[in-house]
Parts: structure tokens; C-alpha cells; sequence
């Protein structure tokens, strides 16, 4: 059974759904009470909690690896950038945990007992810490004002005003929170979760998933603001006169009067719903930010997109190319690529493509956090096409996100806007190449059958006759004058027509010799007549030795029908016009008769053709990526023609 007690201020029967719980709050007279067992002691009242738009609430359930949980309580923080809610949940075993959600980004955390945790003065973004055989990073030091608490939690939390956080992560998804909110710190360590993987039931209505749209009054031009996400807007900005306003305060205090008189047209209106990723998201911001880079600037535009359960998603586009990012709380692992800084995530190597100083020039809507016109934020970008992994870092946080090439065209259809969506110019750094797919697939055919063509050539030779059918020596004697021509034996061919190679090799030295050749059929007296000239000569210089020409020739005839064959063989030498009669002296040759012989050449030839198709889609491919990387700080370039340059 449920410990129960009765509320010391209203007399109302508190009920205890977690046994361990050592506070509480009246849900009647909204008292905070402490529990000494059972005796209940009022130690003040909770003020209003701001109203929410997470689908959570006190007695949700849900499981985490396998294990039910409950909502028992929450601590509510607010701090720069928005409130955040801090759920108690209660598993059936009577273990209890933490369940952070802030602007619907989920952490599942427990308590530990970590002795030795520094003081909040040494802690800053970039100390690591090892917990657990984990490494951790400090990736954000928040200064949070306490807001106020609702059911129950397992110590006593009431008397808080401002609390400093320091948030850790790892490179696989562990996070962790160093808590000052006591004189000795305090170490939650646990992990990132998706919402639909803690199948969440008895949440909110699902009419919550509507965010209700408010009009109030420009504390400086008197003119209507319309607030389309007014519960978890941190910044508003006044279409009318551009001013920047806090959308947290009640009263839309003016922290910042823009005026830049130019203004900028958002492509995707404020208000419109678009359906991207399988979900309806809200377009409720817009800025325009830039970098400069040899003194020209280039700016791109940034939507901001809010689901009640996914969080906050953004729409990047710059010259028509765009890109739907989300971020991120897994922490990139730091490598190299080829010398070049990269970072490692979800199994993929991004490549640095560049480091940058951004500039928030123009700004509209309602943004998370507090936007402010002329703030600058040291980027960096790193590509995986077609995804590409950004950070934002600033002297207190670094936050990554992840962003995948969307087509203009993809846009248009989820907004349902009108007319085409402006063309994209240029290569993106992120954008996929339309050739990468289409080289590996053509490399893969072409080497396939590039393999085949290498077994047909093993099995080709192997069924090739390949054989010697005449061979004999000869002696040749330029110095007689008389019939030189002869007739060789008669031998046979066998079997079906086949090539036939005629190889000559002379002894000669700085010399030369004609041959005058014919293969002629014995039964039919067909004849192919051709002739071969043979060289060779060599000396030295004052370069060295030297050589040209060759002491061997072959010719080749295709398809010799099978018969009786014989040669006839007429050698030949004149002397130049232009130099003195000095004939060589006897010059010894010898013929080889080959039948069915390997054609090298050819097969090489197919290789060759075969080739040319993936070479020249590799050659188009790699121009590609020349074109893309021109625009890195690698590549000399930055940017292409941008209508916004100065």
C-alpha cells in the first residue's frame, strides 16, 4: 500500500506513488512538503510553473532498456535559452532516474557516487573527465535559475536560485551532468534517447501537439506580434519596426532595435507547415547569416522548424541549395584524413571542408534561444555527402549538428509553395555527386567484364594451336650477284583456318636487308605476297652507346585455310645512291612458321575499350569534386556569384 499523509496547510490526503520520496507538492494548495516519515512539513509554495508544450506530465509511463518507468516529479530550470524540465521517473523496481527534456531533445541520467568532482571554477568547455571507462567532454556550462518543482523527488529541493550545470558527452552518446546545485557536486551520467524509443503513454492531450498561436502588442511600435510557438519561444522579432524582443517575459521586453533597413525575404513563409521526414513541422524563424571571406561576403539563410515531440529542426539554404538539419547530442570523435582534420560519428569519417566566423545579420520570427543581430559564432563544417556535420562554438558551448542535401525542388513540395524553387548555382560542399553512384557502378560492370575478358583470353590460349609448323636457317650473300629467291619444304596446316606468324632474325650489324616473302598454296596456287626490311646499327658517341633499329621482324596473316603451304623467299640488298659500294658480308637468317598464335594486341585492345567508359566517368567525377572543394578554405575559393556580395 501507497504511504499516505495529510497536507499541514489545506488538511488534503497526500498519497506517496513512490515510496522513497522524501518531498512533494499539495496538488490542491501547491505546498511543498517535506516528508519525515509521514509527518509532512510545509517548507513553502511553488510558484506557477510556465506552461509547456512537452508531452509529458506527472504519471506518464514509459520504458528505458526494457524497464517501466513512471513520472513521479520534475524540477522546471529556466535559463538563457529557454526553460527546461528535469522528470523524476520511478522504474518498478523502486530505482529511480532522471528524464531531462529540453526543447524535446531527451536524456535518460542516474546519480552516481563520484568522489572528487572539481569546483564549479575549474570546470569549463573542453575539460574531459573519465567516468566509467568513458571519456567525457564538457561541451556546455549552463547558469540556470531554478523555477519551481511539481510531485515528488527523492531529496529535498525548494530553497534554489541560481544553479550552475556543466554537461558532458562522448563520442558514442553518453551524457553526463556535473550538478552544483549542493555545497558537494553531484555526477549524473547517461545517455541520449529518441522519444518514440521510450514508448511513452498517458501523455498529454494530442491536441498538445498544436502550438497555439498568441497576438500581442510591440512594447516599442504598438504593432501586432503574432507568436506561433509562444511556449517554447525564447526571442520574437517585430516584423514592423525589427525589433528583438523577449518573448519569455509576459511583457515582450525590447532587448535589442535592429537597423539594418534592408530587409530579407524569407523563400518559405512564416507560419506554413511543410511535411519533411515524416512529420509536419512549423516554420516560426528566420535568419540571415554570413561570412567573409578576402573581404567579400556570403551569406545563406536559416529557417527554424518546431514539432511538439521532435523539437526544433532547421532549413539552410544558400544560392537554391538546401539542406535539413538536425541537432545533435553525440559527440563527434576527432581524426585526419590525409593530413586534414576530420571527425568520426554514427560510422562515417567527415572531411574538414572549413572554419569560419558567422554573422547574424538579419533575423524574423521566434527563435529557442536569444538571437541577436551582429552576434558571431566561430563555425566549422565537415562533409560526408550528401550529410554534412556543423559546429557552433562560443566561450561557454559548442553544439553539432547534422544536415543532409535536400533538393529546392523536395522544399517546395513539403511547403506546398508555389512556382519553382530558385536553381541552384555552383557544387554545395555538401551536395551529392551526380556522377559518384554511376563511377562505381560503371567500374564494377567494366571490371567485371573486364575479368571475364581475361578468362576468355586464359581459355582462348589454351584451345590455340600455338605451334611451331616450319623452321630452318638460311645464308644470305649480298656479294653474289646471282637469283637469290628459293622455295622453302612444303608443310601442312591442319584444322580450321587459323592465323599464321612469320618470325625473321638476321645477324646483322650496322646493316640492313630485304625480304621479299609469299606463302603459296601447293594444290590451288593461291599466293600472299609481302616483304619485310630488317636493320640494325650501333656505335658510341660522346653521349655513350647507342643503338637503333632491330634484328628481328613478324608478320602476321589471318585465317589460313588448312593445306600443303610453302615459302617462297627472295632477300634483297641494295647500296645507297649516296654512299661507296661496300656490299656486307654473308648474312645469316632464320624463318619460324607459327600457326593459331595468341593476338596479344587484341585483347589488350578490348581491355583498352573497355576502359574508357569508367576513366572518363572517374575524369568527370573527379571534376566534380575539384569544383566542390574549390569552394574549402583548401581550395583557394569560397563561395560562387552571390547576390548579396559587397
Amino acid at each position: 500500500m501507497s504511504p499516505t499523509g495529510n497536507c499541514p496547510s489545506c488538511g488534503a490526503t497526500i498519497t506517496f506513488q513512490f515510496s522513497m520520496a522524501v518531498q512533494t507538492t499539495c496538488p490542491f494548495c501547491r505546498s511543498i512538503l517535506v516528508r519525515s516519515d509521514l509527518d509532512l512539513k510545509k517548507v513553502g509554495e511553488v510558484a506557477e510553473i510556465p506552461a509547456d508544450v512537452s508531452p509529458i506530465q506527472i504519471r506518464t509511463e514509459g520504458i528505458y532498456k526494457g524497464r517501466a518507468f513512471t513520472v513521479a516529479g520534475r524540477i522546471v530550470y529556466e535559463y538563457e535559452q529557454g526553460n527546461w524540465n528535469e522528470w523524476h521517473i520511478v522504474f518498478s523496481d523502486g530505482a529511480s532516474g532522471w528524464l531531462s527534456d529540453a526543447q524535446a531533445l531527451y536524456v535518460v541520467t542516474f546519480l552516481k557516487q563520484t568522489p572528487n568532482l572539481p569546483p564549479q571554477d575549474q570546470v569549463f568547455r573542453g575539460k574531459t573527465f573519465e567516468f566509467e571507462n568513458a571519456r567525457y567532454e564538457v561541451t556546455s556550462i549552463t547558469n540556470a535559475n531554478y523555477v519551481g518543482v511539481e510531485g515528488e523527488l527523492p531529496f529535498e529541493y525548494w530553497d534554489k536560485e541560481r544553479v550552475k550545470f556543466g554537461d558532458l558527452r562522448t563520442t558514442d552518446g553518453r551524457f553526463g551532468t556535473i550538478d552544483y546545485s549542493e555545497a558537494t557536486p553531484l555526477l549524473f551520467l547517461g545517455e541520449a534517447v529518441e522519444f518514440d524509443d521510450l514508448k511513452l503513454k498517458n501523455i498529454k492531450d494530442l491536441a498538445g501537439r498544436e502550438v497555439k498561436a498568441k497576438t500581442l502588442e510591440c512594447p516599442n511600435c504598438g504593432g501586432p506580434i503574432e507568436l506561433r510557438a509562444a511556449e517554447v519561444s525564447v526571442t520574437a522579432v517585430c516584423i514592423q519596426c525589427l525589433s528583438v524582443l523577449d518573448s519569455s517575459s509576459p511583457n515582450l521586453q525590447v532587448i535589442q532595435q535592429f537597423k539594418k533597413k534592408q530587409r530579407v525575404k524569407p523563400l518559405v513563409p512564416l507560419g506554413t507547415t511543410g511535411h519533411l521526414r515524416g512529420e509536419d513541422y512549423l516554420n516560426i524563424g528566420f535568419q540571415e547569416r554570413s561570412i567573409r571571406v578576402d573581404g567579400t561576403r556570403y551569406a545563406w539563410r536559416e529557417y527554424v522548424l518546431f514539432h511538439p515531440f521532435r523539437g526544433f529542426r532547421y532549413l539552410s539554404e544558400y544560392d537554391g541549395h538546401w539542406n535539413f538539419v538536425k541537432p545533435l547530442v553525440h559527440l563527434p570523435e576527432a581524426t585526419n584524413v590525409g593530413g586534414r582534420p576530420a571527425m568520426k560519428i554514427f560510422g562515417e569519417t567527415y572531411s574538414h571542408f572549413q572554419d569560419a566566423k558567422a554573422t547574424t545579420d538579419f533575423v524574423m520570427g521566434e527563435f529557442p534561444w536569444r538571437v541577436k543581430v551582429g552576434e558571431v559564432i566561430d563555425c566549422g563544417d565537415y562533409i560526408h555527402p550528401p550529410r554534412m556535420l556543423s559546429s557552433e562554438k562560443s566561450e561557454g558551448e559548442v553544439t553539432w549538428s547534422l544536415g543532409e542535401y535536400t533538393s529546392g525542388a523536395d522544399i517546395w513540395k513539403a511547403f506546398k509553395l508555389p512556382g519553382n524553387p530558385p536553381e541552384a548555382k555552383g557544387v554545395y560542399a555538401n551536395q551529392p555527386s551526380p556522377h559518384s553512384t554511376s563511377v562505381r557502378g560503371i567500374w564494377t560492370r567494366a571490371l567485371l567484364l573486364m575479368g571475364l575478358a581475361i578468362v576468355s583470353i586464359v581459355f582462348a590460349e589454351t584451345l590455340m594451336d600455338n605451334r611451331v609448323v616450319y623452321q630452318d636457317t638460311f645464308n644470305f650473300d649480298p656479294s653474289n650477284k646471282g637469283e637469290a629467291s628459293f622455295v622453302t619444304p612444303v608443310f601442312e596446316l591442319k584444322g580450321r583456318p587459323a592465323n599464321l606468324k612469320v618470325d625473321i632474325e638476321a645477324d646483322l650489324s650496322n646493316n640492313w636487308a630485304y625480304f621479299n616473302l609469299a606463302l603459296v598454296n601447293e594444290t590451288t596456287g593461291q599466293g600472299w605476297d609481302w616483304g619485310r626490311e630488317l636493320s640494325y646499327y650501333s656505335g658510341s658517341d660522346s653521349d655513350g652507346a647507342w643503338s637503333e633499329g632491330s634484328r628481328s621482324d613478324s608478320s602476321l596473316l589471318g585465317a589460313i585455310p588448312a593445306g600443303r603451304y610453302y615459302l617462297r623467299i627472295e632477300p634483297d640488298w641494295e647500296p645507297s645512291p649516296s654512299e661507296p659500294i661496300v656490299r656486307p658480308g654473308r648474312i645469316t637468317y632464320k624463318i619460324t612458321v607459327r600457326r593459331d598464335v595468341p593476338q596479344v594486341w587484341f585483347y589488350a585492345f578490348v581491355l583498352l575499350l573497355l576502359l574508357i567508359p569508367p576513366v572518363w566517368m572517374t575524369f568527370r567525377s573527379v571534376g566534380y569534386e575539384r569544383q566542390r572543394w574549390a569552394e574549402s578554405q583548401y581550395g583557394g575559393g569560397s563561395g560562387g556569384d552571390d547576390e548579396d556580395e559587397e
